[in-house]
């Protein structure tokens, strides 16, 4: 028997997981941070509920595929003994068709979803009621009505998975659950500040022990507690931190015959007694050796091994192998591309040597370079950056270099290790670089291309308080009916034959602009408009098709305009413009900024002449 999480007994508990995120067939719309969620899931039963790594199965994407579900799914149910738990989340597309309630695979295919969709009661829930005594959990992030994405990018519960066959499952057992991210006609909504569905991240919270809110006065985790705390956080969190005007109500389905308990967390470390060992190791903490043999420390950093399904134990470790001890041991953070701005960052480990062999290192992530420490020591994080930099890149392995800097007496020395992600087999594995030389920095090749008048359109999306920050502009192709031109410059980030050119995320436009007086007009615009893209910065990938920065934009009957974009008091994202009451300026000064507000190449200027013909623009830099 199984304690999980306190003194809920079961007997063995397996689980499976899965999130598809995107499918096979492009025709049917992601899913996004399905993958993330059924990844930290298995971090919340491996780390806090203890149920061993081997007895959970992950499915991303290509693993969920039709015939996993309708052969893998059922034989793991029909393995379990009475007494035994199964839990089963999903992330993905969900719907009612032909009478029953039915999942997409990866491999389902939009001309026929009645043939290559699998039924819930079929691979799931029959199998459920079939095993006399199993103990069961259902988690349910189903999405979109008819597999389209929506203009929310919402998580759909479309032609509504209907209650009736989960009713039938908790009716036929004493300990039985289902949960889901919203009720019929309503969407569940992702956040890209999470880097989760909102309903999933409430969710592990929860389960994890974090939200107070969750546990009943006995710090029991029970099927009635979650429900309610859910019930309450969702909208929540959505009419606090989104601009969501929709409804996401929560629900779930439970066994009534008795109380369902899911776990118990234990107090916090702060709240138990300390011992007289603890206390005593607190005020005599391990030093590190002060002497030195003269004698080089060898040193290794090794990961977490196997497919990530086996993961279990520490991700990153550094091993003394031989020598003096090394002191203050920093690890250079590793930047991915693929998946949402992404930086693995390290703490510092004080020391290892022969008295401390081996030291785990402390890591979170850093987003949208905003510097916040997020998902500290989540395993499922480090994975998900792998694949999605691996999916961006669109390469079946890519590397990492590392570099490990540590003080050995008075010097500083360096060790180089290179990360290899294997997409294709999901394995992580380190070795020490061939060479310790520095690993030669990737660099962007950010060019201005050239500066013209455009015809312009506004592309959406409308004008009212909630819309304030989204607005953006197109350019028209061909004729049009309207008499609006904007004067752009365009960049580009030029791919150069036989070298690794970085991309830039996040770049701004700062603008100066300058009247026929050579005065300056305002104090400067930091966040000029993008052509075609309603936020305020703009990502130049390498061989891609660039942007172009809008200076100002008029029209036969209309003052000049220039436009830009700022944060207000409350941090979001509005819309400000400033009519130019002599014309259009005389002389314009673009500069590119990076994410850290570092010039990305020399100031562009432009020239500017007005006629009655129109605008004329010559360029310099």
């Amino acid at each position: 028997m199984e304690s999980i999480g306190g003194c809920v007994s079961v007997g063995v508990t397996h689980a499976v997981l899965i999130g598809i995120e995107t499918y096979q067939k492009q025709d049917i719309s992601s899913v996004q941070f399905a993958q993330a969620d059924a990844a930290a899931m298995k971090d919340v039963l491996v780390q806090h509920f203890g149920v061993p790594a081997e007895n959970i199965a992950l499915w991303l994407d290509s693993d969920a595929t039709r015939s996993a579900f309708e052969n893998d799914l059922p034989y793991t149910i029909h393995q379990l003994s009475p007494g035994d738990r199964f839990i089963f989340f999903y992330a993905g597309h969900g719907f009612y068709a032909n009478g029953t309630n039915r999942l997409t695979a990866w491999d389902t295919h939009p001309s026929n979803l009645a043939g290559t969709t699998v039924s819930l009661e079929e691979v799931l829930l029959k199998p459920l009621k079939e095993q006399q005594g199993i103990k069961s959990l259902v988690f349910i992030d189903a999405c979109a009505a008819d597999l389209k994405a929506s203009v929310e990018q919402a998580r759909d519960m479309v032609s509504d998975l209907t209650p009736t066959e989960f009713e039938a499952l908790v009716q036929s057992t004493d300990h039985a659950a289902a949960f889901f991210a919203c009720s019929p006609n309503e969407k569940a909504y992702p956040s890209d500040a999470l880097m989760h569905g909102i309903w999933t991240y409430h969710l592990t919270q929860a389960l994890q022990g974090d939200a107070e809110g969750a546990l009943d006065r006995d710090r029991f985790i029970t099927g009635e507690s979650l429900k309610n705390y859910l019930t309450v956080a969702i909208p929540a969190y959505i009419r606090a931190n989104t601009k969501i005007q929709a409804a996401q109500r929560p629900y779930a389905i439970l066994s009534s015959n008795g109380p369902f308990s899911i776990r118990q967390v234990p107090p916090s470390e702060s709240a138990k007694p300390i011992s007289p060992a603890a206390t005593e190791a607190k005020l005599m903490p391990e030093q590190p050796p002060t002497q030195t043999s003269g004698n080089r420390p060898q040193i290794m950093l090794s990961a977490i091994e196997g497919h990530y399904n086996e993961w279990k134990g520490d991700v990153f470790t550094l091993h003394h192998l031989g020598g003096d001890a090394a002191l203050q041991l920093e690890i250079a953070p590793i930047h991915f591309e693929g998946f949402n701005q992404v930086s693995l960052r390290f703490e510092a480990v004080p020391f290892i040597g022969p008295t401390r062999p081996d030291a785990m290192i402390h890591f979170h992530m850093v987003t949208n370079a905003d510097g916040v420490p997020r998902h500290a020591d989540k395993p499922s994080f480090v994975m998900m950056s792998l694949v999605k930099d691996a999916q961006h890149l669109n390469k079946p392995e890519v590397s990492y270099p590392v570099v490990v800097r540590f003080r050995w007496g008075a010097k500083t020395e360096e060790e180089h290790f290179q990360i290899t992600w294997s997409n294709n087999r999901r394995k992580m594995t380190i070795a020490p670089s061939n060479s310790a030389a520095p690993q030669k920095e990737r660099k962007h090749n950010i060019v201005f291309l050239n500066a013209e008048v455009v015809k312009l359109a506004y592309s959406g999306p409308g004008y009212s308080d909630r819309t304030d920050g989204k607005h953006s502009f197109c350019e028209v192709v061909g004729t049009s009916t309207g008499d609006m031109v904007g004067l752009v410059a365009r960049f580009r980030n030029d791919a150069v034959y036989g070298e690794d050119v970085a991309a830039v995320r996040g770049v701004r436009a700062h603008l100066k602009l300058f009247d026929r007086n050579g005065k300056e007009i305002g104090t400067g615009f930091s966040s000029a408009q993008w052509l075609g893209h309603p936020d305020d910065t703009f990502d130049l990938i390498p061989n891609d098709r660039g942007g172009s920065v809008i200076l100002c934009r008029g029209g036969k009957t209309t003052k000049p305009l220039v436009m830009w974009k700022s944060h207000d008091a409350a941090g979001r994202l509005r819309d400000r413009d400033l009519e130019l009451n002599d014309g259009y300026p005389n002389r314009a000064e673009i500069t590119l900024m990076d994410s850290n507000h570092r010039p990305l190449l020399q100031p562009v200027i432009l020239d500017i002449t007005e006629s009655t013909g129109g605008l004329s623009v010559s360029a310099r830099q």
